[in-house]
């Protein structure tokens, strides 16, 4: 009867577990007919089940109401001790029997001398139940008297207010969105519709990202307005209330109803709109209602006429599937410039900061912190405008958003309370789980699941085994609402990870929000910076990055009900070092935290776990992978409910020795052991495994290939290796692949080929996968030929993905053409193979044309195909493929297919034989073209008139001559006559390593739309850049020639003189290297609109003459570098400038009548090489007092003017790099108040410092010391009075030493000493004079000249074998080495 109360009880979803265990039959049996007990745990379930009703009401009113904020967290807490005692009982049950069974089968003996005494240490008896249960009812008790007081009510008990309805009018404060708003103008100006007649285009992305600033974009653009005769805008909001929207569409369009009904409301909009071209924006359309209300709303829109088009703004992708939106735009966040301008623009009076030097600085940093995210960006400049107080300024930089609340800014946390609101209540669990990660960590999908279903927030009905399944569901609808955002690095390393694992972000207000809602239960520890312990606190413990601080580490050894333990990117070693500093005992702080769901310890440097491990009977998820444990002790045998277990590996730890009782682990459902290069034994006893990431085939009984064929339930991704130790096709047969439905992905790969090749395809043809595989990779298989189940259409009628690569010995590729839910196909590395005829289409009749092939595939890659000769094509495959790539396949000389109708994106290189006479290629976005012999294109009219393409790139092309129209952007390069092709149209170009024989007779381009322009390594340009300078490009932006010259025996020496009239959006205008450029004239007319903001000339020895208008107002960066002939016109510069570099032009010196002290706005001055033949600089009155960063570069400079100095009043950084002669010597009073950052680099001659110069640096942060040789003391006394130091680097100093006796600054967080002998050995770890001084300080490094650590270290996994395990130290000439064999041909690998 119980039973059957608590599984209907479910009123909502955020007790479930909970109500699960109640509910169980474990729990039940423990009580074992206790009546008091069953009424108990009765009044228990009722109690919970009354606050449970009012939870989601809560939830909405914590940010309104502190008492409901209050009253939720005691709510939570009460809720936390039940899950806590049930979770006692059922574990108790579970041992029970488990130690029952092996009493039975008289295996307890097996596991020694831990036996049953750890576990009986803490038995859990009756009594104990009911008293704690009580508790937990009084608490309960006490929360239900005050619901009513609270006015709390049962659901959601109604919403926050709604934000302000939008309108279609258009702020003017709009930056960074052009590009994407041109595209959308395209698709709104198209009549391209689907047989439905009517285009929905959706907008998507999070609260605040700016999707409604974009559809105003789009309304108010005069070709849209032109364009569509009716429009109508309409708020739709949280609910798609149908009569609501119907009658706005109504009144926005000039047909007024007062009518009610839905029916007449629907008609009279399809009359009104019948026939007519019609724009409607739905803007903020949220999931709720809104399936039934598109459903019938859709209906009238179909009768409008031809063009019509329907644009939805919405936070949920869902909504665009369930409105059948023909075309999504992800709107991702502003670049940081965008945003910079936008906050310029509305926090300094006239939009220019260049008066508020400081103030810009600090506002960089505030605009950083709202990462891309408009909204926020507004909000914050909106609330400092025409503040000048520096120190308010600081409080919002050093605030959280949340702190704000109840400022000018109060738009920020509505938008994100409403997203949070509209989640249920199991996915608010989850999405709060998630502040226990540091901002701007990147978030595994798969792990984080894992860590969800050990703290019990995933819900799954009785019997259901693939909780994965659910949290996957979880994770992707937050990451529909945009909660999370999928990771994009432009760095290798992260690029390589991120494509290997399924890595996300979360913006840091979203961040925000999560922490908010939670803060009271987690704990994270990051960089030594201790949160307030609250007496709530019991969830999670999480210690991140360079924490080391046993002090730390000790304060928390009281809270003995924390749940989840996870050391996040710790400094090197980090729990070897705790032990040898404060000898640490890991098995008594274990034994305090024995409710841990969640250990884990990566990358800490373990090399033991203790046996006291098995007293941890809760823990459900462990990982010590990359440390340096050899062995698990048998305790982890009595881990009963333990469900992940990562013990990743690499190097030297080649695998991690298992107990023998691993079968006892009955919940464990997911085993990584990825990186080892040997199986543990008799893996087939984990029957219960549902994730496997590694099988590696060994030839010893256990390790056989055999030994899957029990694993039934493993799903996922699997990878089967070394597979050339499976030896004979029984063997194979008995992996039972056939039987393994949950498996997605599968892995086969041998190492080598010498083996029998008729064993092995027997072997492959018995690993024959279930039909449900959606990936299959076939890598080395030494077989000529591949089985009949691959191809066969039946045998994986649900693969979407296949590679096949190295199979060195196959002469033919299987018949892949029907394989009917294939999408993409990658063949690399076949050099058995010579023709791609009839066979690869799977069709053997003697007509190759008779039905379709390929009908879905989307991407096809043919790669290091040495031996391939011919491609029969037949004109009825490939209608659907988008992409694809033909690469190194110096043989292929045969034709390509000639009508790809879908084909967007086409990559050609090192083909050298390859002829193309045609392409019909209507959709192509994207083409490149790199090293061929003889390439032709003879129709090039009927393949590519009209495009719409995005890039091309030509290269090492000589036989072209012929482009497609209207390229977004152009890549040229190596072509010796490139000028008929610069005579038709493009939007960007690239032009690179071309020969100009003539004059252009014109620049065929569209200038209405190029934005781009880029020459570089080009001969005799002199022919080009006189007409380049002639026409009007209203749209350029950016202009960069480079490393090009002039031919005098065909045209003479360069002049240029131009206005900038012709080129009113110009931003970055870039001459480097350019020969025979003798003189250079901008002008501007005053009063005329100019965009330029970056100058910037370099290495062009032949110019002798540079004049700028000194009206030219927007030029905020100056840059002039190796013009060693160079003068200036006039005298002068451009008032306006924010930054100037000069450096090696030797005929310019400073010099007051430049009038750099007069300037403003000048915040950096960078000067050296020839340009300084000086003393003694900077000498007074000649630099303004608002730099704020000043440079000094290879100068014959003996000492710095104090008196010059001193006037810098703002400066932050000072930098003085190859100054050999440089000695400090500065008269007594000198200070620079405001400097955060010193460098001082190569000064050879430099011997010492002195105390009175560091005595007067009260702010600096950083200091960096390098390469000074004769530098011989830095006295501690010195550096004691840097009471702001945070970071010392110093490095390459062989004569320095210093007493470090008086103790430096207790700010200092991170001190490096490389190469410096004396030191390193004043410094040793331990044992070195000095270290007793250095010891507390967080980061510590002692010569870096070998290796360097990485911090962040989790993404260099790619690379597992150049990390030195002892250590967490990173190799970069390894790194090197390996890269350049990834890159070679013939070692590709996926």
């Amino acid at each position: 009867m119980v039973l059957e109360i608590f599984a209907e009880a479910f009123l909502s979803a955020s007790l479930q577990f909970l109500f699960d265990t109640l509910a169980s039959s474990e729990v039940w049996s423990f009580i074992g007919g206790h009546k008091g007990s069953e009424e108990l745990l009765l009044e228990l379930g009722m109690k919970l089940l009354v606050v449970d009703k009012v939870l989601d009401h809560a939830e909405v009113m914590q940010f309104t109401d502190g008492g409901v904020k209050k009253w939720l967290v005691s709510a939570k807490g009460a809720v936390y001790d039940a899950e806590v005692l049930l979770d006692e009982i059922a574990t108790e049950a579970l041992r029970r029997k488990m130690e029952a069974a092996d009493s039975q089968t008289g295996l307890t003996h097996v596991l020694g001398s831990i036996s049953t005494t750890t576990w009986f240490k803490a038995q859990l008896d009756v009594q104990s139940v009911e008293s704690r249960a009580k508790e937990i009812i009084r608490k309960l008790k006490f929360l239900a008297k005050q619901i009513d007081m609270l006015g709390l009510k049962p659901g959601d008990g109604g919403k926050l207010p709604q934000r302000s309805p939008s309108t279609s009018l258009l702020d003017s404060c709009v930056f960074g969105r052009d590009e994407v708003k041109e595209e959308m103008i395209k698709r709104l100006l198209s009549d391209d519709v689907t047989t439905n007649r009517i285009d929905v285009i959706s907008i998507v992305g999070m609260g605040g990202a700016g999707k409604t600033t974009l559809a105003q974009l789009l309304c108010n653009d005069a070709r849209v307005k032109k364009r569509f005769g009716l429009k109508a805008w309409v708020c739709v909001s949280e609910e798609f209330l149908l009569v609501r929207v119907t009658k706005l569409i109504l009144e926005e369009i000039g047909s007024q109803t007062s009518s009610d009904s839905l029916n007449l409301l629907l008609l009279k909009l399809r009359e009104s709109l019948a026939g007519k071209r019609f724009l409607l924006v739905l803007d903020d359309v949220w999931k709720k209602g809104c399936s039934s209300a598109w459903d019938q709303l859709r209906i009238p829109l179909l009768a409008a006429g031809k063009g019509s088009k329907v644009v939805v703004t919405t936070r949920d992708s869902n909504v665009a599937t369930i409105m059948r939106a023909d075309h999504t735009h992800p709107l991702g966040r502003l670049f940081e410039a965008h945003c910079w301008s936008l906050f310029e623009k509305l926090a300094f009076e006239n939009g220019d900061s260049g008066p508020y030097p400081q103030l810009k600085s600090i506002g960089r940093k505030i605009v950083a912190k709202c990462q891309g995210l408009p909204l926020a960006v507004k909000a914050l400049g909106c609330l400092l405008y025409s503040k000048t107080d520096r120190r308010k300024w600081e409080k919002i930089l050093e605030s959280e958003i949340w702190e704000l609340k109840d400022s000018q800014d109060h738009e920020i946390v509505p938008s994100l309370i409403l997203s949070y609101q509209d989640l249920p209540l199991h996915l608010k669990r989850c999405f709060a789980y998630c502040s226990i990660f540091p901002k701007d960590h990147k978030f595994d999908k798969e792990n984080l699941i894992l860590l969800w279903m050990a703290e019990g927030l995933l819900q799954f009905s009785e019997g259901n085994e693939r909780m994965g399944e659910v949290g996957e569901q979880y994770f992707d609808e937050l990451v529909s609402k945009s909660f999370f955002q999928k990771y994009a690095s432009k760095k290798l390393f992260f690029q390589i990870y991120a494509s290997k694992k399924s890595c996300f972000v979360m913006h840091d207000l979203i961040h925000d929000l999560a922490q908010y809602t939670s803060r009271e239960f987690y704990i994270r520890v990051e960089d030594d910076k201790v949160p307030e312990i609250s007496e709530n606190t019991h969830h999670s413990l999480v210690f991140c990055r360079n924490f080391d601080r046993l002090g730390v580490f000790k304060r928390f050894e009281a809270l003995a009900k924390i749940k989840c333990l996870l050391v996040l990117n710790p400094a090197p070693r980090l729990l070897y070092k705790l032990k040898k500093r404060g000898r640490i005992d890991f098995h008594a702080i274990l034994s305090k935290w024995r409710y841990l769901r969640v250990l884990s310890l990566c990358w800490c440097g373990l090399t033991d776990l203790p046996d006291s491990i098995g007293e941890l009977k809760y823990l459900r998820y462990l990982d010590v992978s990359y440390t340096g444990i050899k062995k698990l002790p048998d305790s982890v045998c009595y881990l009963y409910n333990l469900q992940t277990m990562i013990l990743s590996s690499y190097g030297r730890v080649s695998f991690i020795e298992l107990p023998s009782r691993m079968d006892k682990l009955i919940n464990l459902r997911f085993l990584d052991i990825s990186g080892w290069r040997e199986m543990p034994s008799h893996i087939s006893r984990l029957k219960n495994l549902q994730k496997l990431s590694d099988f590696i085939v060994g030839k010893k009984v256990g390790l056989r290939i055999g030994e899957l064929g029990e694993l039934s339930h493993i799903g996922g991704r699997l990878e089967i290796s070394e597979m050339q130790n499976v030896e004979c096709a029984r063997d194979a047969l008995g992996a039972n692949m056939t039987a393994k439905r949950h498996l997605d992905e599968l892995a086969l790969k041998w190492s080598h080929v010498d083996t029998n090749n008729v064993i092995q395809r027997g072997v492959l043809d018995n690993l024959q996968p279930y039909p449900n595989l959606q990936q299959l990779t076939i890598e080395g298989y030494p077989g000529e030929a591949f089985p009949e189940w691959i191809g066969g259409g039946s045998s994986l009628s649900n693969l979407v993905t296949l590679l096949l690569e190295r199979c060195e010995i196959c002469s033919s590729l299987p018949p892949l053409g029907q394989l009917p839910s294939l999408k993409h196909l990658s063949i690399s590395g076949l050099r058995g193979v010579e023709r791609v005829g009839r066979e690869f289409y799977g069709d053997v009749s003697s007509s190759i044309a008779s039905k379709p092939s390929f009908p879905f595939l989307q991407t096809l890659r043919f790669k290091w195909m040495d031996n391939w000769e011919t491609w029969l094509c037949c004109g009825c495959e490939f209608h659907r493929l988008q992409e694809l790539y033909i690469k190194y396949c110096p043989k292929l000389t045969g034709k390509l297919p000639e009508e790809l109708p879908s084909l967007k994106k086409l990559e050609i290189e090192r083909c050298g034989k390859l002829l193309v006479a045609s392409l019909q290629v209507p959709a192509i976005r994207e083409l490149r073209m790199v090293g061929f012999g003889e390439l032709q294109l003879k129709r090039p009219a009927s393949g590519f008139t009209a495009l719409q393409t995005s890039h091309i790139e030509i290269s090492k092309v000589p036989q072209w001559r012929q482009l497609p129209l209207e390229p977004h952007e152009r890549t040229i390069t190596n072509l010796d006559a490139v000028e008929s092709l610069l005579e038709e149209g493009i939007l960007d170009l690239k032009i690179s390593g071309c020969y100009f024989s003539r004059p252009l007779n014109r620049f065929g381009f569209p200038m209405v739309t190029l934005k781009s322009l880029e020459i570089w390594n080009c001969d005799n340009v002199g022919f080009l850049l006189p007409e380049l300078f002639r026409c009007h490009h209203p749209s350029l932006e950016e202009l960069n020639i480079r490393w090009s010259k002039t031919d005098l025996s065909f045209s003479s020496s360069i002049s240029l003189s131009f206005s900038l009239a012709i080129f009113p959006r110009l931003i970055h205008f870039h001459i480097d290297s350019v020969d025979g450029l003798e003189s250079l004239f901008i002008s501007i007319s005053e009063g005329e609109p100019t965009s330029l903001r970056s100058l910037e000339i370099n290495h062009c020895y032949d110019l002798k003459s540079l004049a700028l208008a000194l009206a030219l107002s927007s030029l905020q960066r100056l840059t002039l570098a190796g013009c060693s002939q160079l003068l200036f016109h006039n005298s002068g510069l451009p008032s306006d400038l924010r930054e100037l570099d000069i450096f090696d032009c030797n005929q310019l010196k400073p010099q007051a009548d430049w009038g750099l002290q007069r300037m403003a706005s000048l915040t950096k001055f960078q000067i050296g090489g020839g340009c300084l033949e000086v003393e003694s600089f900077p000498e007074e009155l000649l630099l303004p007092s608002t730099l704020t960063t000043l440079e000094i570069e290879g100068s014959p400079l003996k000492s710095l003017d104090g008196r010059g100095l001193k006037q810098l009043t703002s400066l932050t950084k000072l930098s003085i790099r190859h100054c050999p002669q440089l000695q400090f010597n500065l008269q007594e009073g000198f200070q620079l108040p405001s400097l955060m950052e010193l460098e001082i680099k190569t000064c050879l001659g430099l011997q010492s410092f002195g105390e009175d110069f560091l005595r007067h640096l009260s702010s600096l942060e950083r200091l960096s010391i390098n390469d000074c040789d004769a530098l011989q003391t830095l006295t501690g006394s010195g550096l004691q009075h840097l009471t702001s130091l945070e970071k010392l680097v110093i490095s390459c100093c062989p004569k320095l030493q210093f007493n470090l006796q008086e103790g430096l600054s207790d700010s200092l967080s991170s001190l490096c000493i490389e190469r410096c002998p004396l030191l390193e050995q004043h410094c040793q770890f331990e044992e070195g004079e000095e270290w007793n001084y250095i010891a507390d300080i967080p980061q510590i490094y002692i010569d870096r000249s070998q290796v360097v650590y990485i911090s962040c270290i989790q993404p260099i996994l790619i690379f597992p074998k150049i990390v030195c395990l002892s250590c967490g130290l990173f190799s970069f000439s390894l790194l090197i080495s390996l890269v350049q064999a990834w890159r070679k041909p013939g070692t590709y690998s996926s």
